[in-house]
């Protein structure tokens, strides 16, 4: 498949998921001096920043925690959604680390690479490199973050395992053929490609009869502290989901 293929499928492939998850190839330099955009080979620091104070001023009430959090979520969501759709849909892998994403008000909506470069391979080989690549990309965003936050390493992998979890959960909702087997050892590979621990898998749960994998998250978002929001049902302080 030629990289224009390869993006035009990874792009349809993606709008398909959400709306939000629009894809774009477009020169670095349209968007290097945008405060909006961020990207490893620039400064990021106040682009980041500045979605953390406007997550604050929405919601005061939801305290630091909650903006912390959330902050670190839509920097990752797109990334990971990434991963997933061009291994599992689209049998590729663009370079991850040299993402672009762009910066709404209080969202990250909208990513772009600067060339149609990708790589092929299995799935076992992708995923290595795609943990790989997301850990040299995640490397960066809290680096970019320890200069005005505390961020502990400890607390970022609970939420990028939550977040590749979700979306393997996802894959079976795409793919409900998938066996049980199959999703754990899937599950398996993206812990050791991103250096995760491997104990993480027990907030996977996979019913035979309902064919359905589900997830207990082991971080929590805290969107119950926002006015009006309740906890999510994959929430581990969720009463349905305490052991």
């Amino acid at each position: 498949m030629s990289g224009h293929s390869f993006f035009e499928h990874l792009f349809e492939h993606s709008k398909q998921v959400t709306p939000y998850l629009h894809g774009s190839i477009k020169p670095r330099s349209e968007n290097y001096l945008e405060q909006s955009f961020i990207h490893i080979d620039r400064s990021s620091s106040e682009s980041i920043r500045e979605l953390y104070e406007n997550l604050k001023q929405a919601h005061p009430e939801a305290g630091a925690p909650y903006w912390l959090t959330r902050t670190w979520t839509l920097l990752c969501w797109q990334p990971i959604y990434v991963a997933f759709i061009a291994i599992y849909s689209c049998r590729g892998l663009p370079e991850l680390s040299s993402i672009g994403q762009h910066v709404q008000p209080n969202f990250v909506s909208g990513y772009q690479f600067a060339s149609e470069k990708y790589i092929e391979g299995s799935e076992r080989e992708l995923i290595q490199s795609a943990g790989k690549e997301l850990i040299i990309l995640f490397d960066y965003f809290r680096q970019e973050m320890s200069q005005w936050v505390r961020i502990r390493p400890g607390f970022t992998h609970h939420l990028i395992a939550d977040g590749i979890f979700g979306c393997l959960v996802k894959l079976n909702h795409f793919a409900p053929d998938l066996s049980g087997e199959y999703l754990s050892e899937q599950a398996r590979q993206w812990l050791a490609a991103c250096d995760l621990p491997e104990k993480l898998l027990a907030s996977l749960t996979y019913n035979e009869e309902s064919k359905q994998l589900t997830l207990v998250r082991t971080s929590c978002c805290l969107v119950f502290r926002c006015q009006g929001r309740k906890l999510c049902a994959d929430c581990p302080r969720h009463p349905n989901n305490k052991r």
